[in-house]
């Protein structure tokens, strides 16, 4: 193969995915680690807020599908249409003109890829981030000839000199333009950061018009902060302000982590990797010629700038930063490297000679590193908080089979201020169709005169009834006997946990005869995942319906009964399409009265009585 080749060309959309898609997921395998440890922390969430482990997989999702869309819409613009041309000096380094022209060791090359229509040359510009030198394979005479180009990459012919075009050497490849002037100067790791970090302040302080950082906090907060509503009210079934509200903080914390932390500490970060650090460190030289700028870096790395591709000369406390159009790239000058205010005077004439305009630099601000961690830790409080709340009400609330929803949405003693008399109460459930046996109605009057209950029961009308008349009938050793068609009534704080689940649903099927229920059968409950000590756990209850096993996981917490149990029989019938369903009403204490009735006769019951009625 004849190594000074030139190989000219122009990549097809085709080829630029390709291209997109192979060094898209490179950056996933450099950064594994990370990945792994993120994954971690979203499965240890699961098991504590599994809404808010669902969340942050989301806004991971959305900022990776974000970011790929993002990467690919930029190499599409900078690659569609844009003229190659790559060749190799001395066989030991790669030189490529692509509207600037870049030189890179052989050696340098440390991802090497050979895909199907593609050869992929990498080398890294800082630690986990490569820069990628693209070749489609149409570009070789043959396959041979494509695997010599490779082992010559793999094998380089020798090392380049130190100083392959510095002072006192001489460009080998071609001969080089009228020289202007020439800036030689040193940079330590120290030295190498300030100056990073100063180009850095530059593009964010938005010096070059309105900063990239804040399209990307806008465009992205925006997208996350829209997914995220949209994922928690789709996992809670509801808008929930609570859900939606931790969404946001969440977005807004990634975002000024992503985008409003001070840049200095990941460009120090990059100098741990020896490679950066012997890349980056070391003697630089920068050569203003007529037809452009050039810049010799350390191990050998050479950059090309033509003059109409670089647009602004900015001068710091450091240095003088003359960028490239994408506001992206950049040349940096040490100030040190100037022998006089006549060569600065000079220089400043050469640039706007060319077209490159002198503007004056902006300050850049950050959010304090301390900030974000403060934000995260109220976040993480304020989710402790929630997750608290939430025990606390499934404990008092959801077990207790949602009394206090009920008791507070009932009439009660405010509906009745002067009370119901008992005759009267009679009569209104008579006219619902109720049948008030005679033996309920001595029982609650004397009981009124014994205990002294009138308050009680005038007030509170119709409850007392409703519990006599639906509390299931008990022989001599508790065992249950009967239930009432009509109103069934139950206690939350159970009996017997194991068996509590079972009385309650046969409770609710004796309202429901000559319905679809008919084809329940096989009522179980399984305490394998109750632990008896603590109190605590899950009981399953399982039945048939139609010749399908059904089970739900009902929380256990002591002797309470999960007031979703009430919705189990409710779930089956609305597949049946029903006209009647399960309405209950709580009882003043801890216990439920439940009907099986249609949504006319619920409305009716609750116009007539004032006690409210839900369908669970």
């Amino acid at each position: 193969m004849n190594s000074s080749r030139k190989y000219e060309y122009i990549m097809e959309l085709s080829e630029i995915r390709e291209f997109c898609r192979f060094a898209y997921l490179e950056q996933f395998k450099l950064r594994k680690g990370k990945w792994l440890g993120l994954l971690l922390i979203i499965v240890a969430e699961a098991f504590l807020v599994p809404e808010a482990a669902v969340i942050i997989a989301v806004m991971m999702a959305v900022t990776l599908t974000a970011a790929g869309i993002n990467y690919y819409r930029s190499t599409v613009k900078q690659l569609e249409g844009q003229p190659w041309m790559v060749f190799s000096i001395d066989g030991n380094r790669l030189k490529v003109v692509r509207g600037t022209s870049a030189e890179v060791p052989f050696r340098n090359m440390q991802l090497i890829h050979k895909t199907k229509h593609l050869l992929m040359l990498g080398y890294f510009q800082s630690p986990k981030r490569p820069g990628w030198f693209v070749m489609p394979l149409r570009v070789f005479e043959s396959e041979q000839e494509a695997e010599a180009f490779l082992a010559m990459v793999r094998n380089p012919q020798g090392q380049a000199g130190a100083d392959f075009a510095g002072p006192m050497g001489q460009e080998t490849d071609e001969a080089q333009p009228r020289e202007y002037m020439r800036f030689s100067f040193f940079l330590d790791g120290e030295r190498w950061v300030r100056l990073q970090k100063g180009a850095a302040d530059l593009l964010n302080g938005g010096t070059l018009g309105r900063p990239a950082r804040f399209y990307g906090m806008l465009v992205w907060g925006v997208v996350m902060a829209v997914a995220l509503s949209v994922c928690t009210c789709l996992i809670a079934g509801e808008f929930q302000w609570m859900l939606v509200c931790y969404s946001l903080l969440i977005a807004v914390w990634f975002i000024l982590r992503l985008y409003g932390r001070d840049p200095e500490k990941g460009i120090r970060k990059q100098l741990k990797s020896p490679e950066v650090a012997e890349k980056m460190c070391g003697p630089w030289q920068v050569s203003l010629t007529e037809e452009g700028v050039t810049v010799w870096m350390p191990m050998n790395m050479k950059n090309e700038f033509g003059w109409d591709t670089l647009l602004w000369l900015i001068e710091t406390q450091e240095a003088f930063y003359l960028f490239y159009k994408d506001k992206k790239h950049f040349i940096m000058i040490a100030k040190e490297s100037f022998v006089s205010w006549e060569q600065v005077g000079a220089f400043h004439r050469i640039c706007e000679d060319h077209g490159v305009q002198k503007i004056p630099p902006k300050r850049a601000r950050y959010v304090p590193e301390w900030l974000t961690w403060t934000i995260l830790g109220l976040i993480l409080l304020a989710c402790a908080g929630v997750l608290a709340a939430r025990i606390y009400l499934d404990v008092w609330h959801g077990l207790s089979g949602g009394q206090m929803t009920l008791e507070a949405e009932m009439t009660g003693l405010d509906g009745y201020p002067d009370g119901v008399p008992l005759e009267e109460q009679v009569e209104v459930l008579a006219s619902l169709g109720l049948h008030v046996p005679e033996e309920t109605v001595e029982s609650i009057r004397s009981s009124m005169v014994e205990y002294d209950m009138y308050d009680l029961v005038e007030e509170s009308p119709y409850t007392w009834l409703l519990m006599d008349m639906g509390g299931p009938s008990y022989d001599e050793d508790w065992n249950v006997t009967g239930y009432s068609s009509e109103v069934f009534w139950f206690d939350f704080e159970g009996f017997d946990i194991s068996n509590d689940y079972i009385e309650v649903l046969n409770g609710m099927l004796a309202l429901a005869q000559e319905s679809p229920l008919d084809s329940v059968s096989d009522i179980r409950e399984d305490m394998e995942d109750f632990d008896w000590e603590k109190g605590r756990g899950t009981i399953t209850v399982s039945l048939n319906f139609k010749g399908q096993t059904y089970r739900y996981d009902m929380e256990g917490y002591d002797d309470w009964i999960d007031g979703r149990v009430l919705s189990i029989f409710n779930e089956l019938l609305e597949q049946e399409a029903s006209t009647k369903y399960f309405y209950a009403t709580g009882d003043n204490g801890q216990g439920a009265i439940v009907f099986f009735c249609t949504e006319e006769w619920a409305a009716e019951f609750m116009q007539k009585t004032g006690l409210i009625l839900e369908r669970d």
